[in-house]
């Protein structure tokens, strides 16, 4: 079996219409459809989906569970990035950690508690050449 990539990520949350947007806003994702149950499909500039949507059977209390611990996001300029979040107030008290072999992240998170970073590799891994 060969797996070509991620087609989405979701996120239950009580209010997907402002998550949504709140990633539109501040991350520069944009909308691609509403579901007939309400749940946005969010898509960053590389085509990686977030889905939105309200919590389902099965998913209550699902922040307990293992699994997912975060989104980790490729800015095109990193420090510009960090900067534009801590004046709008996310993560403003967060610090930015650099590595001696150029990784760094800057972690904060979304209105709903979601865990998001910014990740930042020498030369990007050439993932967006």
């Amino acid at each position: 079996m060969k797996i070509l990539g991620f087609d989405h990520i979701g996120i239950a949350t009580k209010d997907p219409k402002a998550l949504a947007q709140w990633y539109m806003e501040h991350l520069g994702f944009s909308l691609c459809s509403v579901g007939p149950s309400g749940n946005y499909f969010i898509e960053a500039p590389d085509r990686v989906m977030l889905e939105i949507m309200l919590p389902g059977a099965g998913q209550e209390g699902a922040g307990a569970l293992t699994g997912w611990k975060h989104i980790a996001l490729v800015p095109e300029n990193f420090d510009e990035a960090v900067a534009e979040l801590k004046a709008a107030g996310i993560g403003k008290d967060a610090p930015v950690n650099r590595r001696a072999d150029g990784y760094c992240t800057f972690f904060f998170t979304d209105p709903e508690g979601n865990v998001v970073h910014f990740a930042k590799w020498e030369n990007d891994r050439g993932m967006f050449r």
